[in-house]
């Protein structure tokens, strides 16, 4: 047996050698993720599991992070759902497509909610039906399995949600129990996902209908004026693939048993001035016979991207901005996230939702958080909630205009309100306010 002085000296020794912040490193790296998540290039996934009551949000920046981690309750009833009112929770993987405000009596509902787009394709093609699967807040205790079918979060645990879901692009994927894998560990499937999209790219660029077709569930091939539009995309596409590279980006892949959803980015025409128009796609597959097909196929409207002119290398097409889904979308979260903020009194995301150079009344942005700051200080019981939404949206600049009905302590009104807001650097800001 080591006496005490030789053990401390070992200890000491080994430390040197493999220091505390290795194991930190090295646990970090390790952290495991769900084997739904076959592959993300950035952004967020959202994952809940229905056995343990739990929704995850993990981070893709160079490896995955957990970044958010908090109890849920799902269907009163067991397995996936199938009709509507049986009180289950579908599984699959789904995409929120608005935000909801007030929703209904807030010990129920909360004060926020985040439909998804269920049902599917997949879902119909199924027989599944049902509709208003939604994640949304309670302001009473979470009790597990206890909803109708919805995912339902403390309301402040869905809050934090707000600025980690992009319409239409942040998947929401649902599973009896999540599969934990090592995320150094190749997903089973992820081999055969990568060979359709490559295939699907390849025959698109070459214009090869009959070979396009046959990656798709027999049936569900494209017809009609899609098609149509779609092989006069395909000879302008061979046109500009001879000059330029055109490959998949910004790839995701997710799995959800025999349910696939691929999503990238891709070069849809060229400008006059020599920018590329792209568009967000999504392919739907399914998996018949141990095969995989592509059911379904969405393409958001095209957005304009800078590209390079040199073909020789590979990845010289940089990267545009975040996709442009849902322009609308993000415009709708800006606003929603400016009243709940001024509601709740977070000055400091209040403040976030400016432009720098932001004015209003004669009051440059410093002055007009401190006007508001007072505002605060002598009012209590402030309430805010907005109805009448309607948006305008181009590539840098919108307005948002609504009806605000504000109450306080010291003042009751209702008003319409208008907000001028600019993308920034990537962001929407407000720069003007306006009743």
């Amino acid at each position: 047996m080591l006496n005490k002085k030789l053990f401390g000296i070992y200890v000491i020794f080994f430390l040197f050698l493999f220091p505390l912040q290795s194991f930190s490193t090295v646990s970090t790296r390790a952290e495991n993720i769900p084997d739904s998540i076959i592959s993300v290039s950035s952004g967020y996934v959202i994952v809940v599991d229905k056995q343990y009551q739990k929704l995850y949000v993990f981070k893709k920046n160079g490896s995955f992070t957990k970044v958010f981690e908090a109890p849920c309750s799902t269907g009163k009833n067991q397995g996936a759902k199938q009709s509507a009112g049986d009180a289950k929770t579908p599984n699959g993987v789904f995409f929120a497509t608005k935000i909801l405000r007030n929703p209904g009596p807030p010990e129920t509902y909360g004060t926020l909610a985040f439909p998804l787009d269920y049902p599917t394709l997949s879902d119909k093609r199924a027989g599944r039906n049902g509709n208003n699967i939604w994640i949304h807040g309670t302001t009473k205790p979470l009790t597990p399995l206890q909803s109708n079918g919805c995912v339902v979060l403390r309301d402040g645990d869905l809050h934090r949600l707000l600025d980690l879901i992009y319409f239409y692009k942040t998947p929401v994927i649902i599973q009896e129990s999540i599969n934990w894998i090592s995320q150094n560990q190749i997903p089973s499937a992820k081999e055969d996902l990568e060979r359709i999209l490559n295939l699907w790219n390849k025959y698109s660029m070459d214009g090869d209908m009959k070979s396009f077709d046959a990656l798709y569930l027999p049936g569900a091939e494209i017809k009609g004026k899609k098609r149509e539009e779609l092989i006069r995309k395909f000879k302008s596409l061979r046109l500009i693939n001879n000059h330029f590279l055109l490959q998949p980006r910004d790839v995701s892949i997710l799995r959800q048993e025999n349910t696939a959803i691929i999503m990238f980015d891709q070069i849809a025409a060229i400008n006059s001035d020599n920018s590329f128009q792209g568009s967000y796609n999504r392919l739907v597959l399914e998996r018949l016979n141990n095969k995989w097909y592509v059911v379904d196929d969405v393409a958001a409207p095209p957005t304009t991207i800078v590209a390079s002119t040199d073909k020789s290398s590979a990845g010289t097409v940089p990267k545009k901005d975040e996709p442009k889904t849902d322009a609308r979308g993000e415009v709708a979260a800006l606003v929603n996230k400016w009243v709940a903020s001024w509601k709740s009194g977070d000055l400091k995301t209040f403040r976030s939702c400016y432009a720098a150079n932001f004015k209003s009344k004669n009051m440059n942005l410093n002055e007009w958080v401190a006007h508001k700051n007072e505002v605060r200080r002598r009012s209590k019981n402030i309430n805010i909630r907005i109805d009448n939404l309607r948006i305008t949206v181009d590539t840098i600049n919108a307005t948002a205009t609504f009806t605000q009905y504000y109450s306080s302590s010291i003042l009751k009104s209702k008003s319409s309100k208008k907000l001028e807001i600019k993308k920034i650097e990537g962001e929407w800001k407000i720069l003007r306010e306006t009743t």
